[in-house]
């Protein structure tokens, strides 16, 4: 049997072998930043779909129609709506996370000498106590001031994903979701002498009490939301005194931290 010269390939050296690799990894890349890009495109496009629409109004149709895609194309990017929706409730809850941590206590109240018992100065208490109600109401107004933000967020939590919806979650993790997320509330709790886990459990029961006041008693009517304001600041300030009474009884020692929707 004869072979022909012209059809033997011949074995790419080691260089050759480096450059075929770096453009199937340059191919990759940019094929998963052209894919970036589009899902970045149609989570814009959904956004402005759930707003105009909410719930009820927000399918995979809608969607396809508004971002010029036939419905089948979509799959290519999200496995179906709840994964879309649930990519928009991140984006809602970072967007509280940043609104958070802009929230930033006067520059020269930063820093305070602790007291020769150690516990912090009341200087530091004061700056504290505002900074915590601050960076809470300013997570609370967001969602207070935009129903379809509110309605998003409360998205895994609230029975509006199908029965088996991809990207469904209970109310439980959603909550631990956005603890999470609003972590700058803890700085200063546990700077104005709370411990690491009273300071938690009052973060984590401010936002439970903050988020059923939007669901419950909603700004229904002209000053409504300037009422549950007022209400929100108020029992925040009201549960601030209960733990850091707890805490300072008897010469400082923490006795535990009261069940603040008792209180």
């Amino acid at each position: 049997m004869s072979v022909k010269f012209d059809a033997i390939t011949p074995l790419p050296n080691p260089e050759q072998l480096r450059q075929q690799q770096q453009r199937a990894q340059d191919r990759r890349l940019r094929q998963q930043r052209f894919g970036d890009e589009r899902r970045q495109q149609l989570l814009d496009t959904a956004w402005t779909l759930w707003q105009e629409s909410g719930a009820p109004g927000f399918n995979m149709r809608q969607l396809a129609q508004r971002a010029g895609y036939t419905a089948g194309a979509l799959y290519a990017y999200f496995p179906g709506r709840e994964a879309i929706l649930s990519a928009l409730q991140q984006r809602v809850i970072q967007e509280l996370a940043d609104l958070v941590a802009d929230v930033r206590a006067p520059r020269g109240e930063r820093g305070a000498k602790p007291r020769k018992d150690g516990a912090p100065p009341q200087a530091q208490v004061a700056v504290a106590r505002t900074l915590f109600v601050e960076r809470s109401l300013a997570w609370w107004s967001c969602l207070a001031a935009d129903t379809q933000r509110l309605q998003l967020v409360l998205h895994g939590g609230h029975g509006l994903q199908e029965a088996a919806g991809e990207g469904a979650e209970s109310a439980s993790e959603l909550l631990a979701r956005l603890a999470d997320a609003l972590q700058p509330c803890l700085e200063p709790l546990q700077a104005s002498g709370l411990s690491a886990d009273s300071a938690q459990q009052l973060h984590d029961e401010v936002l439970a009490y903050g988020l059923g006041l939007l669901v419950l008693q909603g700004p229904r009517r002209p000053g409504g939301r300037a009422v549950l304001e007022t209400r929100f600041v108020q029992s925040l300030q009201r549960w601030l005194d209960v733990a850091l009474a707890a805490t300072h009884q008897e010469g400082g020692a923490e006795t535990g931290q009261a069940d603040l929707f008792s209180a």
